[in-house]
């Protein structure tokens, strides 16, 4: 009977040990790592909830959303005729869309009198996007401590609105009338630039397909044959006032808390786990296979699917959700720094820092407890829920963005110095002091942005892109900007021969 007594009293110290040897590495020790790093980050001046960062209110004097809503009311739901501009149609040349016969978008061709009475109908709501510019805010007042869960309807009437100005440019371009399309545009980086505070993610991404939208009218005006130096002026001081880095830094510091926050709210329940991860209340994943136990053969991975998920959702809650918090720190931590080194970076050489960036993400080697084991058994851990590794794009974006930012207010200044001296100048130091306060740097390589003045008084101005080499101005026939093409060179307009040869091979791939 003592025998039998030790044993089980063995048994029971080899259990208490390995429970407590358990209990420290699957809960303690991750809880513990995380609590740290949040104490390295606070005595670091950073903010990490939500409650601190909430951008101050807005007085309604200083906010143009009302008339931006009436705007949105007014212009309603549907797209409508959106041009083709800036048409790439041979390499590193475009088609001026405002002096074609014809206005033509994705799907449609129109004359262009049916065209200007479709613009002339979004008129009264284009006069009330205008007043964007007269106020420095445009605050849709969010609810920022819903996290993740809250709605945001004004992003797609915002992009919308954006190509409605667009269109507009374009009609105005064709009529001659260069200071209505001047101020479009205005408008159009107004409605980018006063949004800036908005620091959420997918607001952020919205901003920079609104900048991309911008792009092509700012082209065709400068193709234009009366535009004034004073416009020009105007339209280079719009797009100098965008600031896509700093605009960022709030983002991700605003990205940072909610993810945190959506993390400990996934954690306090198995209501919220369900809810977080899309699982039905019997701890389903969406979509379950109907295997049945008295199936032949049984297909045992459905019939341990809800057990699997259950036990998955429960290690999530006292284990793994500190992984991932700590995971999520420590990535979009590192993207915040960089996107600071990149503010202060005197080189201005950002492709090295977001290279920088993706080698020390890489290397956070944070794992879940017990991975191994768990995943054998195929008992899902949730890691692509959380993490922050999947928004590294984004940098690359703000990147992308903000080189094609430099490209336009250098070819701004170009068309200044032309109208100015009637020529080129041999170099982009002739620009300085006069139209730019120094040369703009090429972010992919810190070296300033390649520029070419040909005998024909055309140029080739461009950047190396992504691919970090220098390709002396060779570029796609589709596009002048993408991670696919050489070298992203802004294009000169194409002649008559080009535009035909363009359209015919349109015509041969239709058949």
């Amino acid at each position: 009977m003592k025998d039998r007594w030790k044993i089980l009293t063995a048994v029971a110290i080899i259990l208490s040990v390995f429970t407590g040897i358990w209990l420290v590495t699957m809960h303690v020790q991750p809880q513990n790592e995380v609590g740290a790093y949040k104490k390295i980050l606070r005595d670091q001046g950073e903010k990490l909830e939500v409650n601190e960062i909430l951008p101050p209110p807005v007085p309604p004097e200083s906010n143009s959303v009302i008339m931006v809503q009436e705007a949105f009311r007014m212009l309603g739901s549907s797209i409508g005729s959106i041009p083709y501009g800036m048409t790439i149609v041979a390499p590193g040349k475009a088609m001026v869309a405002h002096m074609q016969p014809e206005v033509c978008g994705f799907d449609f061709t129109n004359s262009w009198e049916n065209f200007t009475a479709e613009v002339a109908g979004n008129r009264s709501a284009i006069e009330l996007l205008h007043q964007v510019l007269e106020r420095p805010k445009l605050d849709f007042q969010l609810e920022y401590k819903k996290g993740f869960s809250l709605l945001l309807p004004h992003l797609s009437p915002l992009k919308r609105a954006e190509q409605k100005l667009q269109a507009a440019v374009v009609c105005d371009l064709h009529n001659g009338d260069t200071g209505a399309a001047m101020t479009n545009i205005l408008t159009m980086l107004g409605l980018v630039q006063r949004n800036e505070g908005e620091g959420l993610l997918i607001s952020h991404l919205v901003r920079i397909a609104m900048t991309a939208i911008t792009i092509s009218p700012s082209w065709e005006l400068l193709q234009s044959t009366n535009v004034t130096d004073g416009q020009l002026a105007a339209l280079q001081q719009g797009w100098e006032a965008m600031n896509f880095l700093s605009d960022a830094t709030n983002v991700f510091v605003m990205e940072r808390a909610c993810s945190i926050k959506e993390i400990q709210k996934a954690r306090a329940s198995y209501d919220e786990v369900k809810k977080t991860f899309g699982l039905t209340t019997s701890m389903s994943p969406p979509a379950s296979s109907s295997g049945s136990i008295w199936d032949w053969p049984p297909d045992w991975e459905a019939i341990t699917t809800k057990p699997r998920y259950a036990i998955g959702a429960a290690m999530w809650r006292s284990s793994w959700s500190y992984s991932d918090e700590l995971r999520t720190l420590q990535g979009e931590s590192t993207m915040l720094e960089t996107l600071r080194t990149m503010q202060t970076n005197q080189s201005q050489f950002y492709k090295a820092d977001y290279d920088a960036m993706t080698v020390r993400l890489s290397s956070l080697g944070i794992t879940n407890a017990g991975a191994s084991f768990f995943r054998a058994l195929k008992i899902p851990d949730f890691s692509e829920y959380f993490g922050g590794l999947s928004i590294v794009h984004v940098v690359r974006k703000i990147i992308s963005i903000e080189t094609a930012r430099r490209i336009v207010i250098t070819a701004i200044a170009l068309k200044r110095f032309q109208l100015e001296y009637g020529k080129l100048p041999e170099t982009l130091n002739g620009l300085v002091p006069q139209f730019l306060s120094a040369v703009l740097i090429d972010p992919y390589d810190g070296k300033l942005l390649r520029y070419r003045a040909d005998a024909d008084g055309t140029y080739l101005l461009y950047s190396i892109g992504e691919d970090g080499v220098d390709d002396g101005g060779s570029t796609s026939k589709f596009y002048w900007q993408g991670n696919k093409n050489r070298d992203w060179v802004w294009p000169q307009p194409a002649a008559a021969k080009e535009i035909q040869t363009y359209y015919e091979e349109q015509a041969r791939k239709s058949k």
